[in-house]
């Protein structure tokens, strides 16, 4: 799905990667503080203040999107220093995501924009490593909630994802 991930698809959740440190200023996080302002990513400072962030943790952000222009409730953060595999942050995202009861959910294109290189070489290793936190997720039977991509400004990759997944309803 192409468009903006805070106002594309209706959802309960969104997830987004964040670091441990708090600094917290790439594409996603601008885009939800410009429809929400600072109340999903206050929340993730309070644990970071209080406790720390640590990779792969999650913090679960609440809100209302009664309250603000985008088109989800809450925020799913998953931290990452770029230490973890990204499919094993995708899964633990819709592992997290089910805990919560969650119907829906939507990811962005993770680790592109200034990321893009520091881990994965190329958007197609992205979206390979994205897919196989899907898959490990749904090999467990996990095929009751909807799970979306929503792709910003990277037309090759909406076509790779496209492709990718038409594999799993064959």
């Amino acid at each position: 799905m192409k468009g903006d991930l805070t106002r594309t698809a209706s959802v309960d959740a969104i997830v987004t990667l964040i670091n441990s440190e708090g600094a917290w200023f790439g594409g996603v996080d601008g885009a939800i503080q410009r429809v929400a302002g600072g109340q999903y990513h206050a929340q993730a400072g309070e644990v970071l203040n209080s406790k720390g962030l640590r990779n792969g943790q999650v913090v679960v952000a609440k809100g209302n999107r009664g309250n603000h222009r985008g088109s989800f409730d809450d925020v799913i953060f998953v931290v990452d220093d770029l230490k973890s595999p990204l499919g094993e942050l995708v899964y633990t995202a819709c592992k997290t995501a089910k805990r919560e009861g969650y119907g829906s959910i939507a990811f962005p294109l993770m680790r592109t924009g200034v990321m893009l290189g520091a881990v994965e070489p190329d958007v197609k290793a992205v979206v390979k490593e994205m897919r196989k936190g899907f898959d490990r997720f749904t090999a467990e039977g996990q095929t009751d909630m909807e799970i979306y991509v929503v792709v910003y400004a990277e037309p090759e990759a909406v076509k790779m994802l496209s492709a990718s997944m038409k594999l799993i309803e064959s």
